[in-house]
């Protein structure tokens, strides 16, 4: 039994392709998603959530089911996967790309791997996600790099924009503001430019740091061979100050290669902190780790138990470049693959500093293998931040290395007490050693009385030591040791304590080691006498040394006999020394003895001269300075006196060193107040004071304490009394702001307005909590008197007061936050109100804006009781500023603000405020946008805030709006503008396309707008109507649902559902407005029509059923108005003709732009038909009419369909069907355009000779009259022309250039003719004239001097439903191009079907391939039947004016087809003929280069009627070339021709010539077949034979006197063969002809056939019918005897047909002769028992090898057609020659076969033919007329009233592709 499933079982996602075909069955593809329905056993139902019409059942095996969330709140319950959104994001884009993706790879697009490694990385990032083993932190951050992914391929595919918060997450537009979602589609714009902008920085370095950040720092591995412990040191380093600027992160490594701790194995990390901007910009920063080896002097000696161990020793150092990480170019993170750091090692005498500069400028380094692996990682913020954002990475094991120094912002709290100390280097003389000494430093920490304090030495990683001890270096007298150590003493001991250096020199032996003593010290002290600290600088400290016991020294002369440190009260002995060098000058300086003289000693220890020690200091304190000036304010109490100095002074201090004891400063002014409570003689300078301190922080270079400030002011401040000395001395300075010396001060003090109130604000706060709120009242008088006296200075005018007034105007929103916490909201509201309003017209605007949008971001806008106090004020200024158009982005801005905070829930009600908005300023908003320029940068934001405005207002506010017009005029502007803006909106979006949310959005409110003013207007407008209002709307509401963005079929099916899910199909809701706003129109319909035919067409051409089958209607209806309409004679029209013609019109436009289908055209006929067909006045012009429309549909689907397509021959074909269609209904303004259509294509393709003939068919709608030309007719290239004649006369000069381009001078000369004749006669321009005849002239020259290449004739069948519906199952003939033969016209049109199958055979198509999808082409050359010239009949007419008319004017064609040989003995005297004659609807050359074959006759030719052809086509050429050389003078003539004529008959190399058919001559033969008819034919040919030995005979004189010297051997050959071939005809052929005379051949006359019907039976075909079923129509015998010569009864006569080219030269005779034996010859044969009907025999046979190159054929001139005449006995010479019908073929090329070979033309192909094929049933003889209506010359190729509708064309298949 089938069970529906439950929750957990509604969502899949198929896994396998499923493909089974059955009932019910649903097909899967992997990656398909299915909503489950019901469940049974294993088997699924469902739907394709794609397309829910999908479903079906499935195996359940083949899905995999998820988990989903359901939304059953629309029409259809909506699956949501519990995944995280942006795994949902992920899979849809993959989906929506991978189709994408294959067209890119297809089409070789650009973008293709770009793409694909897009989808790669996110397909990746998905298995991570769905892992759930990433952090929160982690998550996010890879959320925002996906994000930035999918929006860059978005954008790169041209797919729609994705509006995100700041999260990365989709914004859903139901539930964001209108102005949220725009300026989030500009946030994303510009966030994708950065991305595609390659310059900018990755977003950690630039962007994400504010201020400070943190590196993160993890060392996976150490690798390196020491031996012996170590300290692995690892700080950061500044590669052009050449000193490191962190402290030391510190490993102890164990002599295992391990660490010492084991526990720190894995976590090896540090963190350095406190880094900032600063920092970024430091051009090189290194990473730098120092190994330090602890153990023994040198390394060698380590298992000697006799070394000193526990030395300091340099081993090396790695460093590693950090700069492109800092900057952001290279991505840092600890998930990446770890960096390697090579180590380098210190060489002998180099010191770590050296090492450290030599590694990092080299190149490379012979590492060995040795070295760092880390991990590096940039996190934004201080260490509390980094602690709370990143837990996983700062565990409580990873140790902290600070900055030495301050960082950016020092927070309140953050107390610091830091010294660093660098010892730098020193220099020692030996003393009594014999070499330089082992130099180790100890630093300790000595307090006022001497006593070492401990643990106050940290050399890093916050391991606090008493001493430190530096790294020696061996025998080095000046060594360098660069080592930093940290010191840190509590403030209560830094007082009196100094640093104390020892110098001791460690020896190699442990047991000399022992013995060593100090042999030198220093010390400096950590304060100055002055009470500042040891300065921040390199210090040269004075060296002092040990007197050894019993030396004497200067001192009373004693004699010294104790050592350092013997007693307590020598400890401090040396503090009475000087520290410094420099102290020492000072000394020097005040005694006036240099520095040699004077002897400095203090006990034991004298000053050495030759020795020198160099430390660098850096103090990081926040309570001790090295300023005197801030010291004396921070200690003002021990000199009460000074504190009027130092408060003067402390503007001067330096701004680095107030804020760095800012919380001090600010407690320090607090309590001068504070303690002068009685008093105010510091009041002023301390809030001068003050407001210094405030303006520093403002400087964007210390911007960053204002959160100092902010921390300071809430958690310690304290000063609870100080408000009112504050307010006072405010007031005082704004009460007095136009003295000149005061307004500095008030200037300094605005601009500290914000804290001066915080500070106001808070005392009073801490005031009133301790004294239970005592004194409130007094207090907000006060301040309420402060705020007043600053509205009473905006009302000055004064020019000096500008400055301070746009202070105010500035800074005064800033104290709203404060104020409101103790002060009324209302009463500030008000008093801000006058504080804008007081500001004098036309100054400070700009100021004015900003200070309002500060108030409209202010809190007060939150309190629905504030805003409607200041919400007036705002419109207002607002109002003013948009109507004069100023600062117009400054007002959208506040407007926009305004907007989005009435979306917000914390803000209470909003109706009455929306009610304000709209009513002031909607229509100004309007109209800004009307009269905006779309280029302008703000048009977006103005169109955003209207449309948020529209959405945002209800029903009711609607209604309040169009009521509070006072007049119908005012609703009706009103309602003009808006129209007028939403078709403006809709038709040329302000948007970019790929704006979708917002686009989709603004519609929604669009049409919920137009349905509340389709309301208005048919309630308030209809009596009395107003039209343009009406119009208006129609208008709009059909712009607005044919616009791009709502065409939902264009769109994926992703796009399309999501879109409906949310909006619906906006179109249909539109259509039924548009309906019922037609349908009450009432009596006022007529008034719109034919004006909203071609709209309301083009909204029933919207693919959407429901919209179609409620619209279509419309027609109906309007049809049935106009006919119903009563015309001014009181009658009613009868007719729609209006609507008819303005709907062909509109039909032809639109739907050649893409609108309509299929289904539209057969649902307008089924709903149209059926309302007119139920009329009862209306039936018979309404079927007829729907019927029209339905053809035209048709044709115009079929013309769109090949619109685009390269092949532009079908292009053409359905240009000349709608020609033919506009013809018929008589629509001349259609007609002309598709003319022009047609024409155009013609010369893209230099068809001039076609576009000629179009050209001429629209010059026949004109005629030679001087009336004006109708719109109809004009030309827009000639626009000029304004008369019939005038166009007429200019169409006819395009027509014969175009003639002349294609060399059909003969059309060209008619039509020159004409011309000439209206120039003459009718407008007497004889210059116009004179040139008319002389392009005439030139014409005439033309055809008799230029060589002009004939075109040949192909038939080509169509076989199959594959190809389009105009050519299916049909055949056509086509005119080829320029020296185009049989191979490149099958080529050419195989290019143009790719997938069409070129069939082998001329047999007919079976039903198998006339009803397959797949196409068949059936190609073969045809020859042209020359149609009789009147004209030239009994006339001698040159063969260069003939020419022309076998090739052109034609419309007849016909093709042999050879049929299977009786027996084998010779193939010449059995092979029978199938010849077809074919007849096209119209001549060639035409408006086309091909037209279908109207009719067809196929007959059969005997063997011995093909002999008779082929003898005769011999004659003829032999008599034309003879009377050509006999009638002509022109030594220019060649004699070539002849020769090769003559030569292929004397000499047959091949065929064996004419005794081949010595069969036929036979007795044997007419005993076989006695029927009188075979003598009559055997008559016929021994008449031929005759006639052709005395034609040879006169031919062979006449080459004999014209042949020149060169060829006189070559004819007396001929001279021999046609003896020897006389010969051979007299004994095989028993005719005598070697008595033959001939005394004179007559020179014969070029007739034509007589324009007598022909009495043989026409075997008429109807078009309609396939080719296949013609060809089984002939004429034959009734006879069945299959042997008999005569089998066709009818008469078979012979058109000739050549190519004529160009004449070799003599040079070349040879080559030609032997070209010239595989030419063909026909003969011609008559028969007076049937007329002279010119029927044309050809065969053509592709010979088995290939045909040689067209260079190597000489085509032979060919004959005019001439009158076949038969008089019953003996043909004479003359009559011969008059009855000469050409027919060519071409034999297979068997060496047995007698020549001459017909002329090898690509005319028909018998060679595909199998030999073995059975011969051809006999068939009967038939009649059958064609369906074709014969008719003069129409003005257009085709009848489509006489053709069927053809199909519709199926779209054009892709090539395949295999897609990776």
């Amino acid at each position: 039994m089938w069970s529906e499933t439950g929750p957990s079982m509604k969502y899949g996602v198929a896994i396998y392709n499923y493909k089974e075909d059955g009932p019910h069955r649903m097909k899967l593809s992997v990656g398909d998603t299915v909503h489950i329905v019901e469940q049974c056993e294993g088997w699924l139902r469902g739907y394709n959530l794609k397309n829910r019409y999908i479903q079906g059942i499935f195996p359940q095996a083949y899905v995999c089911i998820k988990d989903a969330s359901i939304d059953k709140s629309g029409a259809y319950e909506s699956l949501t996967t519990k995944e995280p959104m942006i795994v949902q994001e992920i899979t849809s884009v993959l989906r929506e790309w991978g189709s994408i993706l294959r067209n890119l790879y297809v089409n070789n697009g650009a973008q293709f791997e770009e793409v694909r490694g897009m989808m790669s990385r996110l397909l990746d990032a998905r298995k991570v996600i769905m892992s759930r083993k990433l952090t929160m932190d982690e998550l996010k951050d890879l959320q925002q790099k996906l994000t930035a992914i999918i929006d860059m391929g978005n954008a790169i595919l041209g797919l729609d924009l994705a509006v995100r918060d700041e999260d990365g997450n989709i914004l859903n537009p139901e539930l964001t503001g209108t102005i949220k979602l725009f300026r989030q589609h500009e946030l994303a714009m510009e966030r994708i430019e950065a991305e595609q902008s390659k310059n900018c920085p990755n977003p950690v370095g630039k962007h994400k740091i504010k201020h400070q950040f943190s590196l993160f720092v993890s060392v996976k591995n150490f690798v390196c061979r020491i031996g012996e412990d170590a300290d692995v040191l690892i700080n950061l380093y500044d590669a052009k100050e050449n000193k490191v600027f962190t402290e030391s992160y510190i490993i102890n490594w164990g002599s295992q290669g391990l660490p010492k701790d084991i526990e720190m194995l894995n976590n090896l990390r540090a963190l350095f902190t406190d880094l900032g901007t600063k920092d970024l910009q430091r051009e090189k920063v290194f990473l730098v780790c120092q190994i330090i080896r602890i153990g023994c002097m040198d390394l060698k000696d380590a298992d000697n138990k006799k070394q000193t161990t526990g030395l300091r020793r340099p081993f090396g150092v790695a460093v590693m470049d950090l700069s492109e990480i800092f900057r952001g170019n290279v991505e840092a993170s600890e998930d990446k693959p770890p960096h390697f750091i090579p180590f380098m090692a210190c060489g002998k005498e180099d010191s770590l500093e050296k090492v450290i500069r030599n590694a990092i400028q080299a190149k490379e380094i012979n590492h060995k293998g040795q070295g760092l692996w880390v991990c590096l990682q940039i996190l934004p913020g201080d260490l509390n931040q980094v602690k709370e954002d990143y837990p996983h990475l700062v565990a409580g094991n990873t140790s902290v290395a600070r900055k030495m120094g301050f960082p950016e912002v020092i927070m309140p709290g953050d107390v610091r007490n830091d010294l660093y100390v660098t010892i730098m280097c020193g220099e020692f003389i030996r003393g009594n050693k014999t070499s330089d000494k082992n130099v180790e430093v100890t630093i300790c920490v000595c307090n006022e009385r001497g006593d070492v304090i401990k643990d106050v030495i940290s050399h890093g990683s916050d391991d606090f030591t008493t001493d430190y001890r530096s790294v020696i270096y061996y025998h080095k007298d000046k060594p360098e040791w660069y080592e930093t150590v940290k010191v840190a003493i509590p403030i209560e001991d830094f007082y009196g304590s100094h640093l104390k250096f020892t110098f001791k020199h460690r020896s190699t032996i442990d047991a000399k080691d022992k013995t060593e003593k100090p042999f030198a010290m220093a010390f400096v002290k950590l304060m100055n006498d002055n009470g500042t600290t040891l300065a921040d600088k390199v210090h040269d400290l004075c060296v002092y040394k040990e007197i050894k016991p019993g030396r004497k020294y200067e001192q009373g002369k004693k004699v010294w006999k104790k050592k350092i440190d013997n007693k307590k009260q020598d400890k401090l002995i040396y503090l009475s020394l000087p520290a410094s060098k420099q102290d020492l000058e000072k000394k020097a300086s005040k005694t006036g003895l240099p520095v040699q003289k004077q002897t400095i000693q203090a006990g034991p220890l004298t000053f050495s001269n030759k020795d020198s020690f160099q430390i660098e200091t850096l103090v990081c304190s926040t309570k001790l300075t090295h300023n005197l000036d801030l010291m004396g304010l921070l200690k003002w109490r021990d000199n009460p006196e000074g504190l009027k100095e130092h408060l003067q002074t402390l503007m001067k201090v330096d701004g680095e060193e107030v804020v760095k004891f800012l919380q001090d400063t600010l407690d320090a002014l607090f309590n001068i107040l504070m303690q002068n409570s009685d008093s105010d003689l510091y009041d002023q300078m301390v809030f001068d004071a003050l407001v210094f301190i405030i303006d520093l922080i403002s400087n964007r270079k210390y911007h960053q304490f204002r959160p100092v400030m902010e921390v300071y002011i809430e958690q310690n401040f304290s000063a609870t009394l100080v408000y009112n000395k504050l307010m006072v001395c405010f007031k005082y300075y704004v009460d007095n702001a136009q003295e000149g010396s005061h307004q500095d001060a008030l200037l300094k003090a605005l601009k500290s307005l914000e804290y001066i109130f915080k500070f106001i604000i808070r005392s009073r706060q801490l005031f009133a909590t301790l004294n239970e709120n005592r004194g409130n009242q007094q207090f907000e008088v006060s301040l309420k008197q402060l705020l007043q006296s600053i509205n009473h200075l905006m009302k000055n005018t004064a020019d000096n007061t500008v400055l301070v007034q746009g202070a105010a105007l500035r800074y005064l929103p800033t104290a709203i936050f404060d104020v409101i916490k103790v002060f009324d909201s209302q009463e500030l509201s008000h008093l801000l109100v006058e504080f804008i309003n007081n500001v004098p017209k036309e100054r400070l605007t700009k100021e004015k804006i900003k200070c309002i949008l500060a108030i409209v971001h202010s809190r007060l806008f939150m309190f629905p009781d504030c805003r409607y106090i200041l919400l007036p004020m705002v419109l207002a200024h607002t109002k003013t500023l948009l109507e004069s158009g100023e600062e117009l982005e400054e007002v959208v801005k506040i407007l926009g603000d305004l907007m989005e905070l009435l979306t917000s829930h914390e803000v209470g009600p909003v109706h009455d405020d929306l009610s304000m908005i709209v009513m002031a300023i909607l229509r100004t908003v309007i109209q800004t946008v009307i009269t905006m320029p779309r280029e302008r940068p703000c048009i977006g934001n103005y169109v955003a805030l209207m449309t948020a405005m529209l959405r945002q207002m209800t029903e009711h506010h609607y209604v309040q709006y169009i009521n509070h017009f006072p007049t119908l005029i005012d609703l009706t502007d009103f309602l003009m503008e808006i129209l007028m803006v939403f078709r403006d909106l809709v038709s040329k979006n302000v948007y970019p396309s790929d704006w979708n949310e917002m686009i989709m959005m603004q519609n929604s409110v669009f049409l919920k707008a137009l349905r509340h003013f389709s309301h208005t207007i048919r309630d308030r407008f209809s009596s009395p109507f107003e039209y343009q209002l009406w119009n208006n709307f129609f208008h709009c509401a059909i712009s607005f649902l044919t616009q791009e963005p709502l065409q939902l079929e264009n769109f994926s099916t992703a796009k399309r559902n999501k879109i409906i899910s949310r909006y619906k199909d906006m179109r249909r809701e539109t259509g039924f407005e548009i309906r019922s706003m037609w349908f009450n129109l009432g009596q006022y319909k007529i008034r719109f029509i034919p004006e909203m035919v071609g709209p309301i067409l083009e909204m029933t051409l919207i693919p959407e059923t429901e919209l179609r089958k409620a619209t279509i209607p419309i027609f109906f209806d309007m049809m049935l108005c106009e006919f119903m309409h009563t015309q001014p004679s009181g009658r009613i029209k009868g007719s729609f003709v209006l609507v008819e013609n303005e709907m062909i019109t509109q039909l032809d436009a639109l739907v050649e732009g893409g609108r309509g289908d299929e289904q539209y055209r057969d649902l307008f006929f089924q709903i149209m038909y059926g309302l007119c067909d139920g009329h009862s006045y209306m039936k018979e012009m309404g079927t007829a009419f729907v019927e029209t429309v339905q053809k035209l549909m048709q044709r115009l689907l079929e013309y769109r369909t090949i619109i685009h397509d390269e092949n532009k021959e079908n292009r053409m074909s359905c240009i000349v069907n709608l020609l033919n269609f506009y013809h018929d209904i008589n629509r001349q303004e259609m007609y002309i355009r598709y003319l022009h259509k047609l024409c155009d294509l013609h010369l893209e393709c230099d068809n001039y000779t076609e576009a000629a003939y179009t050209l001429l068919l629209y010059s026949m709608l004109l005629t030679w009259s001087d009336d004006p030309l109708p719109n109809m007719l004009q030309d827009a290239k000639h626009s000029d022309a304004q008369t019939n004649r005038a166009l007429k006369e200019k169409l006819y000069y395009d027509v014969i250039h175009y003639f002349d381009k294609g060399k059909m001078w003969e059309k060209g000369i008619e039509l020159c003719k004409e011309l000439a004749k209206q120039c003459e006669n009718e407008t007497f321009d004889y210059i116009q004239l004179a040139k008319i005849l002389g392009q005439e002239a030139e014409f005439y020259t033309f055809i008799m001097n230029q060589m002009r290449p004939e075109p040949e004739y192909f038939r080509v069948g169509f076989y199959g439903k594959g190809f389009p519906s105009f050519l299916q199952n049909k055949v056509f003939i086509y005119r080829g191009k320029e020296y185009e033969r049989l191979s490149d016209f099958t080529t050419r049109l195989q290019n143009q079907f790719p997938n069409a199958q070129l069939m082998k055979t001329l047999t007919p198509p079976g039903e198998d391939i006339l009803e397959s999808d797949s196409q068949y082409l059936q190609i073969n050359a045809v020859t042209p039947i020359l149609e009789p010239k009147r004209r030239f009949q009994g006339k001698s007419v040159s063969e260069q004016i003939l020419r022309y008319y076998k090739v052109n004017e034609v419309q007849k064609f016909t093709y042999s087809r050879r049929m299977a040989a009786e027996d084998g003995t010779n193939e010449f005297t059995s092979m029978w003929l199938e010849r077809t004659n074919l007849v096209t609807s119209y001549p060639l050359p035409g408006i086309l280069r091909w037209f279908p074959v109207a009719s067809t006759y196929v007959f059969e030719v005997s063997p011995l009627e093909n002999a008779i052809e082929t003898v005769e086509t011999a004659n003829a050429k032999i008599e034309d070339l003879t009377e050509q050389h006999m009638s002509s003078n022109d030594p220019k003539l060649r004699i070539d021709p002849l020769s090769m004529v003559i030569n292929g008959v004397v000499d047959p190399a091949v065929n064996g010539g004419i005794t081949r058919y010595k069969i036929f001559y036979s007795e044997e033969y007419l005993q076989k077949y006695p029927q009188k008819k075979t003598f009559e034919l055997v008559s016929k040919l021994k008449e031929a034979t005759t006639q052709q030995v005395a034609l040879l005979e006169t031919a062979i004189t006449v080459h004999g006197r014209k042949a020149p010297d060169t060829l006189k051997p070559f004819h007396a050959h001929l001279e021999m063969r046609f003896t020897q071939m006389k010969d051979l005809i007299e004994k095989e052929l028993g005719i005598k002809v070697k008595d033959l005379k001939l005394n004179k051949v007559k020179v014969k006359r070029i007739q034509t056939l007589p324009p007598q019907s022909p009495t043989r039976i026409t075997l008429d075909i109807p078009e309609k019918r396939s080719p296949a079923k013609h060809r089984h129509h002939r004429t034959i015998s009734p006879n069945p005897h299959r042997g008999s010569p005569n089998r066709s009864h009818s008469t078979v006569g012979t058109v000739r047909s050549g190519s004529p080219t160009k004449m070799q030269t003599p040079g070349k005779v040879k080559n030609m002769i032997a070209t010239s034996k595989r030419n063909t010859t026909s003969s011609d044969t008559s028969e007076s028992s049937t007329g002279s009907m010119v029927i044309e025999l050809n065969e053509q046979l592709t010979p088995k090898r290939p045909l040689r190159p067209n260079s190597g054929h000489i085509k032979l001139n060919g004959k005019p057609l001439s009158v076949v005449s038969d008089t019953g006995s003996s043909a004479s010479l003359a009559s011969m020659v008059n009855s000469v019908l050409q027919s060519n073929f071409t034999n297979s090329g068997d060496s047995e076969e007698p020549p001459p070979l017909p002329e090898k033309q690509a005319y028909a192909d018998y060679g595909n033919i199998d030999e073995d094929a059975p011969p051809l049933p006999v068939r009967k003889s038939g009649t059958m007329r064609a369906s074709h209506k014969d008719k003069p010359q129409p003005p257009l190729p085709l009848d489509s009233s006489q053709q069927e509708v053809p199909p519709n064309p199926p779209k054009k298949p892709d090539r395949k592709t295999t897609f990776d």
